[in-house]
């Protein structure tokens, strides 16, 4: 149903989107974190079986049923991340920042400390995730990310008997 609103949804993007920003302040402090870059991160993230391949595996995250049955679309719902972006600011856990021109996000006080106090095992489990993923794709342009993801979605299109330009 479209327009509805799934409130568990909702708090679990945030918190991804939370730990992505905050995970790249502390483990690459001098690369800015920008909507487009978190966007990207956040993807490697939501799929990290099928970005990754068996290179990193995370207990949990592996046999997630939207690894194998929602990879269809690979293009961000703009929107969606706006929502959750702008929880995350409203909260006081994240703030955008104006340099040169360009805006970025950074991790607020309050929003370290709130990543702190979480215990869940799936807070856990995307840390843990974020920890391996970053210092990898850290280090590739967005451009570089972007083509990766084009890659793979078009190899799991393949592989599961799916429509190509061939066909």
């Amino acid at each position: 149903m479209s327009g509805v609103l799934n409130f568990s949804e909702y708090i679990d993007d945030a918190v991804r989107l939370l730990i992505i920003i905050e995970a790249l302040n502390r483990i690459k402090p001098t690369q800015k974190v920008t909507e487009t870059r978190i966007k990207l991160f956040d993807y490697y993230l939501k799929f990290p079986h099928t970005m990754f391949d068996e290179s990193i595996a995370v207990d949990g995250i592996k046999s997630n049923f939207d690894e194998y049955y929602a990879f269809f679309h690979w293009k961000p719902d703009v929107v969606k991340y706006r929502g959750s972006l702008n929880f995350l600011i409203a909260k006081g856990f994240v703030e955008k920042r104006l340099e040169d021109t360009n805006l970025f996000f950074t991790i607020c006080p309050q929003g370290a400390e709130a990543l702190s106090k979480m215990k869940s095992g799936y807070k856990q489990r995307l840390t843990s995730l974020a920890e391996l993923a970053i210092p990898l794709i850290s280090k590739l342009t967005d451009k570089k990310i972007e083509e990766e993801i084009m890659k793979k979605a078009n190899l799991l299109s393949r592989e599961s008997g799916g429509l190509t330009d061939e066909n």
